[in-house]
């Protein structure tokens, strides 16, 4: 080959900007007989570049001075991950583990274990064994323990000094419990998921402690430790989603009281364990010393009734309650809703969970099918089912005098004397919902409800069925308001009318339907005889029906939009009554409206006509 050629796919493949096609690049150069030393060593070289930029993304690690066993593990990661990437399969655990453990740490523990590591079968299915985590090992015994190093001979069928590994006496305990949480992790039925139930002893193997009569010490204490976290962080003990806990990790002394151990195992066996929550416990164990004994004693004598307060507070899941709202696209426009931002409003409950639902209680809006034509959707795109905003229940259900705002589409209105609550939105998802097919595939174990849809305004769900939502959008529960916290929404109203009396409303305070649907819009409307004041100034029936309760039905509008922030938008001064019909006409017919000090200016279908503002 000429000098130039071989100069001109070597600068190609330095070139090449991803593993894939590298790969194939160096297929089609042995294919064409085009491969050379100089070529080999370049695509090698490039290999590692790549490796290493996909390694340090994904960890964070610093890959400078490497270790000649490191910079194979960084080439093994690579190969690895993109063999996994051709099936269509996630390797996102991999990551996880070189990001706690480090280069060496993770392969020893990937390697220590009864069975060969998946690596090392997906290297060799592909011809890749040299690459494997194992055969590393054995080429740089040096920078291993013996342990790891008679678990990667038995795996490539070589000779072993002993029939059993050696014992893993010189790990350390923060190593013991990562593998432990670890292993914990995989044991979840789905991610985010219950922990399936195990023997302690199968909890000693994962851990490195083959001998239980000479390390149960070293159990209790490994699990004690964890448990500790947990306590720290307010979970259930992660120790006893065993099917029997383990009584030593108990053992420190006495409380003056008995924990209720089967109401803490039922806590932590029923919990839907997520990422974060094994991050958040994985962090708390290493802020904490090894010995857990003395953790517990100085924690007792110390704070004796957090410890108290904690163990009698991990109620199990099925006894919390949590809701889901349902919304119908196609009946009332949640997105128009969400885009406008506002905190506070309303919601229709069933009949039959009027006895049930309290203030305090945390539900999720979830969304059906969107039917809506593109002209009902008024140009904004069709909603996929799912998870859309996170909410607190703020009120008992009382009797509605029936639902009538802009969001509503016509004949669809909640009607009068429907159980109703009010509503306080914590966390909205208009741009990232949960979408319902993603909630099947990675928590198909919660409601059928949930997941297939239900047909009623309100149903009830389970505290690991709302943890597991929760967590796929990236909320932690601990960190959303507790049944206590929910104020008094007759308070909220009255506070928010006065303050923003003469106020330009902040983005940030997002109270617009807030204002319109309390006491101020009712105001209003009876001030004005519940009439449709558009209708009246034409010279038309100015009541357009009575609802079953006899009232007139009539809707509130802002006439200087909420959302221009302009100052007075959310005063009694700046509404007028209308018909549905008018309202709807106001907002996309094209009326001009002027506003005078104390009228309305309108020029509505070639007539002029004035309108008195209200004072209240």
């Amino acid at each position: 080959m000429a000098e130039i050629d071989q100069q001109v796919i070597i600068e190609r493949i330095r070139k090449t900007p991803n593993y894939d096609k590298l790969r194939n690049l160096e297929t089609n150069i042995a294919n064409n007989d085009a491969m050379t030393p100089e070529i080999e060593a370049a695509i090698k070289a490039h290999y590692g570049s790549l490796a290493r930029q996909v390694v340090a993304d994904k960890t964070g690690i610093d890959l400078t001075n490497l270790t000649p066993a490191e910079e194979k593990i960084v080439l093994a990661v690579a190969e690895y991950v993109g063999l996994m990437k051709r099936d269509h399969k996630t390797t996102s655990r991999t990551f996880q583990q070189l990001k706690n453990r480090g280069l060496i740490g993770a392969a020893e523990t990937a390697v220590s274990r009864a069975k060969p590591t998946q690596g090392f079968t997906v290297l060799s299915d592909a011809d890749r064994a040299d690459l494997s985590y194992e055969q590393i090992i054995i080429d740089h015994p040096e920078e291993f323990s013996e342990r790891a190093l008679w678990y990667a001979h038995r795996a490539l069928g070589l000779p072993n000094a002993t029939a059993k590994p050696p014992t893993n006496e010189d790990a350390s305990t923060q190593t013991r419990t990562e593998l432990l949480l670890d292993w914990l992790k995989v044991r979840r039925t789905s991610s985010p998921g219950t922990i399936t139930p195990y023997s302690n002893a199968e909890a000693a193997v994962a851990m490195g402690i083959g001998d239980m009569a000479k390390f149960g010490r070293t159990h209790g204490n490994i699990q004690s430790r964890l448990d500790f976290a947990c306590y720290r962080l307010r979970l259930p003990p992660l120790g006893m989603t065993a099917k029997q806990w383990f009584s030593r990790a108990w053992n420190w002394g006495e409380t003056g009281w008995d924990f209720p151990r089967d109401d803490m195992q039922k806590a932590a066996q029923s919990r839907v364990w997520s990422d974060d929550d094994f991050e958040r416990v994985l962090h708390m164990t290493r802020t904490l010393p090894g010995g857990s004994s003395k953790l517990w004693k100085d924690e007792a004598a110390q704070h004796p009734e957090a410890i108290q307060s904690w163990a009698s507070g991990l109620a199990p899941a099925e006894e919390e309650s949590f809701w889901v709202l349902v919304c119908n696209p196609q009946k009332w426009a949640i997105d128009e809703f969400l885009v406008r931002g506002i905190e506070v409003a309303s919601w229709g409950v069933r009949r039959s969970d009027r006895g049930k639902i309290k203030p305090g209680q945390l539900a999720i809006i979830r969304v059906g099918q969107d039917r809506r034509s593109k002209s009902e959707r008024d140009g904004r795109p069709q909603l996929d089912p799912g998870i859309y905003a996170i909410c607190q229940v703020l009120t008992d259900p009382y009797e509605a005098t029936g639902a009538s705002d802009e969001f509503w589409s016509p004949g669809s209105e909640r009607e009068a004397g429907w159980p109703t609550v009010g509503i306080r939105y914590l966390k909205t998802f208009l741009d990232s919902p949960l979408r319902i097919e993603t909630l099947q595939e990675k928590a198909p174990v919660v409601s059928k409800l949930l997941l297939e849809g239900f047909q009623g305004s309100t149903f009830p769900i389970s505290g690991d069925d709302f943890r597991a939502v929760a967590a796929l959008l990236g909320m932690r529960i601990d960190d959303l308001p507790k049944p206590q916290d929910a104020p008094d929404l007759a308070k909220v109203l009255q506070n928010i009318e006065d303050k923003y009396k003469d106020a330009a409303p902040e983005v940030k305070q997002r109270q617009s339907q807030y204002i319109e649907r309390g006491p101020v819009g009712a105001k209003v409307k009876k001030l004005n005889g519940f009439k449709c004041q558009i209708c009246e100034a034409l010279g038309w029936a100015p009541i357009a029906f009575r609802k079953p309760s006899g009232e007139p039905y009539v809707e509130a509008h802002h006439v200087m939009p909420v959302s221009k922030l302009e100052k007075g938008s959310l005063h009694a001064a700046n509404i007028m009554t209308v018909c549905a019909n008018h309202h709807r006409q106001l907002h996309y017919g094209g009326i001009d409206v002027s506003i005078g000090d104390e009228k309305f200016g309108l020029k509505i279908e070639g007539h002029q006509i004035s309108i008195l503002r209200p004072t209240v």
